[in-house]
């Protein structure tokens, strides 16, 4: 009789995870990691909205740009009033689509990358961005890591400081997907 119960209780979570084409983040970490010989900075976001169709391997996520913390207060105004400028450009976008074709009703972990565009300062650029996607039961997390250069994005540093904020930043971003209702 258990046997029986596993049997229909693993069939039932399968179907329900093939069944299922939306889904939405429900927890979400974007951090960005600026090295440079004067000072490291870092930040982090946990406020993205994400979703993913897999019918279509379809990817879009938005982040609230002014939703990044600093360890310092003044990093973070200088961050949204001088370099990111914030009330101009709230939100930074990508959409794209997933590359290879997986296996979403199997646990596990897959080498996985999108491409699409990519929108920070108002500025959209094509991008592919390589991780991986890991089935979990129902849950779908994706994680990866980037680069961005400031200036593909029109972001100016002032040479005053420019010995503070690396020209390049590193991004990594790990967003975790349940199937949307």
């Amino acid at each position: 009789m258990k046997t029986i119960l596993a049997i229909l209780s693993f069939s039932m979570v399968t179907f329900s995870i093939s069944a299922q084409d939306l889904y939405a983040v429900t927890e979400s970490e974007i951090q960005f990691y600026s090295d440079s010989p004067l000072e490291k900075i870092e930040a982090i976001n946990k406020k993205t909205k994400s979703f993913f169709k897999i019918s279509t391997k379809t990817l879009m996520f938005v982040i609230p740009v002014i939703s990044f913390k600093f360890e310092k207060p003044l990093m973070e105004e200088h961050f949204n009033e001088n370099y990111l400028e914030t009330e101009k450009f709230p939100t930074a976008k990508f959409s794209g689509t997933i590359n290879e074709e997986l296996d979403y009703t199997k646990n596990g972990t897959y080498d996985a990358s999108a491409t699409g565009k990519l929108t920070i300062h108002g500025v959209e650029q094509e991008r592919s961005i390589n991780g991986t996607i890991t089935v979990k039961d129902s849950q779908l997390i994706f994680e990866g890591k980037f680069q961005i250069k400031l200036k593909d994005h029109d972001i100016d540093i002032p040479s005053i400081v420019v010995k503070n904020i690396a020209e390049v930043v590193d991004v990594t971003a790990k967003l975790v997907y349940e199937p949307k209702k």
